[in-house]
């Protein structure tokens, strides 16, 4: 299950705006530190005496257009309701996101189960991009860690989150760079077509096992290779030359010639 936990309360005592998805703070219990993700800070935690993960979300709630912004991407969150996406169950106004999956990401479950069907959960994956993109949604935050499995459907997390995000992300010292689309390294905001370029970069990621350009490559260097130079990432093992070939669709350097997410859903099938 998905949930949003806030740090503050305004201490009103008023209820009668509370929305519908509101959890009191009282109710989440952190624990052990995990991580730190591109919004922030990743928990162990218990609701209800229940085992969670706890993301919480680095962003100034005192600053009125944050708390707008956050409340907006709240409410759109809790309205979603797809097979293929985490589902946020509740929300405190004025902390921090989290969601529970206790399978792992898709990268790691398909590595640990060496019968997984990974590109079933890939497909799966593509099938959650396609409901958020039907309903013109663009997720903006695509990479490995942001597709999960639960009881063995793959889901996408995080979607409509990126407006809160720090310029790190959760693979130590390397950037988000390594997933985001030529034009929005150059400077663009992200986009359906962008969304495309990215779960590119995820399908490479589950299926070598390593972060797109490696572990090793300096993020100014991706940049380079990607903006200046218009490269693609090396083609790993593990892609029959159909899937490259797709891959190599889904990376065009002419955002308008990326299959959209239902054609991408219809051609992963194949691979299912």
């Amino acid at each position: 299950m998905a949930l949003l936990q806030y740090e503050a309360m305004s201490h009103t005592g008023d209820t009668s705006h509370v929305p519908r998805w509101f959890i009191p703070p009282h109710q989440i219990e952190l624990g052990q530190h995990l991580a730190d993700g591109s919004f922030g800070a990743v928990y162990l935690g218990k609701w209800f005496n229940t085992d969670e993960v706890v993301k919480q979300v680095l962003t100034n709630q005192a600053d009125r257009e944050n708390r707008r912004q956050f409340f907006h991407e709240v409410n759109l969150w809790a309205s979603l309701n797809h097979d293929n996406l985490i589902k946020l169950y509740g929300a405190c106004p004025e902390g921090q996101p989290f969601f529970v999956c206790d399978e792992g990401t898709l990268i790691s479950y398909s590595q640990d189960r060496i019968q997984f069907p990974t590109w079933r959960a890939i497909w799966e994956a593509a099938k959650g991009l396609e409901y958020l993109h039907e309903l013109g949604i663009v997720h903006g935050d695509l990479k490995g860690n942001n597709i999960l499995v639960c009881d063995g459907t793959a889901k996408l997390a995080d979607f409509g989150l990126s407006v809160f995000a720090k310029a790190g992300d959760s693979g130590g010292a390397l950037g988000a760079f390594r997933w985001k689309a030529p034009e929005c390294l150059a400077g663009s905001g992200p986009t359906l077509a962008s969304d495309i370029y990215s779960f590119a970069m995820c399908m490479i990621e589950v299926i070598s096992g390593d972060f797109p350009w490696g572990k090793t490559m300096q993020d100014a260097a991706v940049v380079a290779n990607v903006v200046q130079k218009r490269k693609m990432p090396p083609r790993p093992n593990g892609f029959t030359g159909s899937q490259w070939n797709l891959v190599t669709r889904m990376c065009s350097f002419d955002p308008q010639s990326r299959p959209n997410a239902t054609a991408l859903a219809h051609l992963l099938w194949k691979f299912a």
